[in-house]
Formats: structure tokens, sequence, C-alpha cells
């Protein structure tokens, strides 16, 4: 195993298609990426190690630092710890971060814990569900888009709802309440998928961490200052970390999916004959800050096709791929193609296959 190479060091495959040869099956695909499968445990340790670091200097210069500019930069880092932590957790739950099981539950829990993300459930409902049928509508529910029809159906209060998730500000409300609230944190009985005890467990594991880590802030900032200074540290320190964090994964995710020309299927014989598993998503050019910030998570065809890829290899499998299949979207990331997703993909048409606006009007909606 090599464990020295990196994304940017590994060899493209030699078999990449022309434009305008006969798409290849996701089997033979995935078959000339398995190139890029190699893990290095002790590179998955390192980064999970240093963004530990990351998470433990935020917290303490926001309860160590005097000045209130190195304390906004304490929480500042915390947030992007959280993130960074979260990518790692993703990767070990779908257990390409290293080459053993046992070891990636432990490191993907470690790694889910500054999210409060429980590892068994998201496991399920992110590597089964999704990656399993992305983009299939009754299958699929990360921003599973509504028709016309189903639209009007709602309440008034729903269809309110529904509006303000589509919105440019609607990534914050939706993760928190559709997916970590009603999924993910001890998940009711619509929503639980199954009766397993590690659901209860893990969900149990990420609160008893956020009780330790709220504690810890109250005691940290009491001893440094009064009432006021422990709200300060609470709010920076606690909820605005988590805030964020809950509108970076909404946004990504809702980046990944949800463009005009990204489809949505109804019939699982369309999707699987337009192999939406891999054209159902986004490839966004960005810069190389923004890959290595984020752990290259803006790799995500590649990622999608086939999960077994470790996030340090990504950008050459990423790479590899767009040689392999180039009529994959590719999308410079800016807030105008942002905008623009925003003002286009409100419900979905999936007779015509393409997005359409709400309606203009509340007759219309009756």
């Amino acid at each position: 195993m090599n464990t020295a190479a990196l994304p940017d060091e590994s060899p493209a495959p030699s078999d990449a298609a022309p434009a305008s040869a006969p798409r290849m099956s996701i089997v033979s695909l995935r078959d000339i990426l398995s190139a890029y499968y190699d893990r290095s445990t002790l590179l998955a340790v390192v980064l999970l190690a240093l963004d530990l670091a990351l998470f433990a200097a935020g917290q303490y210069l926001l309860l160590a630092a005097s000045a209130l500019g190195w304390q906004l930069v304490g929480g500042a880092l915390t947030t992007l710890a959280i993130v960074r932590l979260f990518i790692i957790g993703h990767d070990a739950c779908h257990g390409s971060l290293t080459d053993h099981a046992a070891l990636n539950k432990l490191l993907g829990r470690i790694a889910f814990l500054p999210s409060l993300t429980p590892f068994s459930l998201w496991r399920v409902g992110h590597n089964v569900v999704h990656h399993g049928f992305n983009n299939l509508k009754g299958r699929d529910f990360v921003w599973q888009p509504l028709d016309v029809a189903e639209f009007a159906s709602l309440s008034p209060a729903r269809r309110l709802l529904e509006r303000v998730y589509r919105s440019a500000f609607g990534p914050l409300p939706y993760y928190m309440v559709e997916i970590w609230w009603r999924r993910l944190y001890f998940p009711g009985r619509d929503y639980k998928p199954g009766k397993r005890g590690e659901f209860f467990w893990d969900s149990m594991l990420v609160t008893v961490f956020a009780l330790a880590w709220i504690t810890w802030l109250v005691i940290a900032g009491l001893a440094s200052g009064g009432a006021a200074h422990l709200a300060f540290v609470l709010v920076v320190g606690f909820l605005v970390p988590f805030l964020i964090w809950n509108w970076t994964v909404g946004f990504v995710v809702y980046l990944h999916h949800t463009h005009p020309d990204v489809v949505w299927y109804a019939d699982k014989s369309a999707w699987l004959k337009a192999q939406g598993m891999l054209h159902g998503t986004v490839r966004y050019h960005v810069r190389p800050w923004w890959n290595w910030l984020l752990h290259n998570i803006m790799e995500h065809a590649a990622h999608h096709l086939d999960p077994r890829i470790p996030l340090y290899r990504l950008k050459a499998a990423q790479g590899a791929l767009a040689r392999l299949v180039p009529d994959i979207p590719v999308v410079e990331l800016s807030m105008r193609t942002y905008w623009r997703s925003v003002r286009e993909c409100k419900l979905f048409d999936f007779e015509r296959r393409r997005w359409v606006g709400f309606p203009r009007n509340a007759q219309s909606e009756a």
C-alpha cells in the first residue's frame, strides 16, 4: 500500500474516452477509478489530529485571548474545524478513510462529535439512501423537489416553509430542521430507519459531547468574566459555529444536486438509463484554497460515482473522471451561479424534466 502518494502525484488512467465516445457504464467507470482507492492510515490519522488541534486552538483563543478580535478568530477557527472534521467523518462513514473498518467507525464517530452528527444514522441516510438513489424522487430525500401539484396541496404554512427553504438563506433552516433534527438527532417514528440500538447510542454520544462542551464553556466563561462574558462565550464558541455549520452543509449539498442543468427523476428506469447517480451532480470549479478548506469535497462527481475513493485522492480521481465523462456539468462557483440556482430551481416538472418557479399568486396555489 502506497502511503506517501498525494492526489496530484497519481497517474491519470491511460484509457480515457474522447467526448464523442459512447457513454461508459457506471461499472466500467468505477473499475477505472479503482486506481485511486489507495488509502493511508497514517495520513488519515494526521488529518484528523490536525483538525482536532484546530478545534482546540479555536476554543483556546476564544477563552484565553483578551482582545475581542482574537476571540472572534477563535470562534471562526472552531467553525472551520467543525466543517473539516465532519468531512473526515463523512469519509470514515463511507469506509474510505482507512483500510480498517473498525478504525473508520472509531475515527468517524470522533470526527462527527463537534457537528453533533450521530454516526450510524448519518451512515444509513447518506450512504444507503442518498448515494444509492440520488436525484430519484421517492428515494432520495435530500433537497428533493416538489412538483406543482404537490406544492399546491400543502397547507399555507408549509408552502411558506418551502419558499423559505428554497430561498438564498434556506440551507440553514432546511438542514437543521429537515435533516439534523428530524432524521439524525433522536429521529421520531416517521423518520427512524429502523430500531437498531446504535441509532439511540450514537444520538446519546453526541448529546453527552454537547453537554460536556457547553459545561466546559460555562465553567471557563464564568472563571474569566461575568454573565455577559459567559453569554458571549456560549454564543461565539458554540451556538454560532453550530449554526454556521448547519448552513454550510446545507449549502454544499444544495450546490451538489440542485442546478438548472441537473435533472431529478420520478421513474427509476429513466434514472438508471440516464445514469442519474453520476449525472445528478455538479462539478464546481473552485479556487485551490476552497479544496484545501473543505478537504476536496467540491470534487463531488467522482465521490458520488465511487465513495470508496478517499478524500485525499479525490482531486486526482475527479481529473480522470472529467476526461472519461466530459459531459458532467462544470460550473464556476460564485454568488452569481448560486443566485441562478436559487432563482430558477423552486419546483420540478417531472414530465418535462425541468425546473419551474413557484406559483405567482395564492389562487394558483389553492
